[in-house]
């Protein structure tokens, strides 16, 4: 989630402690190693990136326009960032796009759920990297966006967008989309486990860049800018009704006790959750019981109209 004081990252990530050393080689930004921050650019401006242990000694760096913009109390931003491995605060300011605060110890090693058929696992792998990523992502997407005249006006754009940012940076960084499958997967099993987490369902989205670009594409595109600029006027978006009526069939297809199908429920969302959900079924649960499983929810059928 993220507002005038911070964006949270999702919960379910990589156990790997990145240093501020560590995420340098990935930046290629000067940083003295043993302080435990730094300074990476985005777009004109820079954001400010520090560890939660050597919060203080960070935030001290900043000039008194964007410090004054955070909480007195820095034990503030303790409790915002929560058990969560990275969290971002936009601020105000001519040259500092942000504060990245980062708790990696935080991360945990896989994505879990347990519905009425089982029991699942996804080990996630290098989730530190992207978790920073994504919350460089809520950074970059403020910054292109306003380029263009645009604002972000809801927590969900918000997190589709960064999500979006860190699709089009695992392919021009690792010239591979199994990091970028990884983050898809982890978005589905994270609502499934628990509705809650909705407001960071970004698949409708991703699922489009998939089918829009290849890895060597999506490495076309010099700057996240030009990736925004060729694939905005191609997206898709689901209005507020949409997503609201794909939670509540999510709730009532994996919430706690439901293991009876519901034929007749959201009928007409059904056939579109089903192409979300089946790429991360199979991962899961393998090919031939994720397709009985989505027939059994009579989420096969192709639909006429609103292909994403």
């Amino acid at each position: 989630m993220i507002s005038s004081l911070a964006s949270t990252a999702a919960t379910a990530i990589f156990a790997t402690h990145m240093t501020a050393a560590a995420m340098t080689e990935l930046d290629m930004t000067a940083v003295d190693q043993t302080s435990g921050f730094f300074w990476t650019d985005i777009g004109p401006k820079q954001a400010l990136v520090c560890e939660l242990n050597q919060l203080s000694l960070c935030v001290a760096t900043l000039p008194h326009s964007a410090r004054s913009q955070l909480p007195k109390k820095l034990d503030e931003l303790h409790h915002l960032l929560g058990q969560r491995g990275a969290m971002v605060l936009p601020l105000q300011h001519a040259r500092i796009a942000g504060l990245v605060i980062t708790d990696f110890t935080q991360i945990p090693q896989s994505q879990t759920i347990n519905w009425g058929v089982g029991h699942f696992s996804l080990p996630l792998e290098q989730q530190a990297r992207l978790t920073y990523w994504h919350e460089l992502g809520h950074l970059y997407a403020i910054d292109v966006l306003s380029r263009q005249g645009q604002t972000i006006d809801s927590e969900y754009q918000h997190e589709w967008l960064a999500d979006l940012y860190l699709h089009w940076r695992i392919a021009k960084q690792t010239q591979s989309l199994d990091l970028a499958w990884q983050q898809y997967h982890r978005r589905n099993l994270a609502v499934m486990a628990d509705s809650e987490f909705m407001s960071h369902w970004s698949v409708p989205v991703l699922a489009q860049a998939f089918e829009l670009y290849s890895v060597e594409q999506l490495g076309l595109f010099a700057s996240f800018e030009q990736f925004w600029l060729n694939i905005y006027p191609k997206l898709h978006l689901h209005d507020r009704d949409t997503v609201d009526e794909f939670s509540s069939l999510m709730q009532r297809t994996f919430g706690a006790g439901t293991v009876q199908p519901l034929p007749g429920y959201m009928y007409w969302r059904k056939p579109a959750l089903g192409r979300y959900l089946k790429p991360t079924l199979v991962e899961v649960m393998g090919l031939r019981a994720a397709q009985a499983w989505l027939s059994s929810q009579q989420m096969t059928a192709e639909e006429t109209s609103d292909h994403y």
